[in-house]
């Protein structure tokens, strides 16, 4: 069984060395997309790879990925989502440097010496990742409750009263 991904580390500093993480994530311990869970019990799990570009530019890519049993915004009722999304991400000391990212790169802004949240990162681009609306494949939906059509009118009682005016 894989091994928790590290929460708190350089960013900086595993790219210049050129490092490789790879881990787990439980839903436990990212909260807001643990508050959307049906079931918390799972994991995410997350490859990254550090490196860098003639010492000055930094570069995150991997993928995360898991499985999240949601509630279908159709239907109501439970729904497992799988999502894989890629992470590109080019490491920024401050917004000044935005002008010279690479286009094909999102940026994470932070300062060599400050130490950043893997978990914060996974959560954030599971979050990113999920449908505006979740719902089963079409077709695929329970049967959604209509109301029966031959019950009684509760105001047709009132159809005799004559106003007076």
């Amino acid at each position: 069984m894989p091994m928790n991904l590290l929460d708190h580390v350089s960013p900086w500093q595993l790219a210049q060395s050129g490092q490789r993480i790879q881990g787990q994530v439980p839903f436990t311990c990212i909260p807001r997309l643990g508050s959307e869970l049906l079931d918390k019990e799972g994991f995410a799990e997350a490859e990254l790879s550090f490196s860098c570009y003639r010492e000055s530019r930094c570069f995150v890519q991997g993928h995360v990925k898991a499985r999240l049993r949601l509630t279908c915004q159709r239907c109501l009722q439970p729904v497992d989502i799988v999502i894989d999304t890629q992470i590109q991400l080019e490491l920024m000391v401050s917004e000044t440097e935005i002008y010279y990212w690479h286009e094909n790169y999102e940026q994470w802004i932070v300062k060599p010496e400050e130490t950043a949240s893997l978990w914060r990162l996974v959560e954030e681009e599971l979050l990113l990742a999920l449908p505006i609306a979740v719902s089963h494949p079409p077709g695929e939906c329970s049967e959604i409750a209509i109301p029966d059509q031959n019950k009684p009118n509760p105001f047709y009682v009132l159809k005799d009263i004559e106003t007076k005016g």
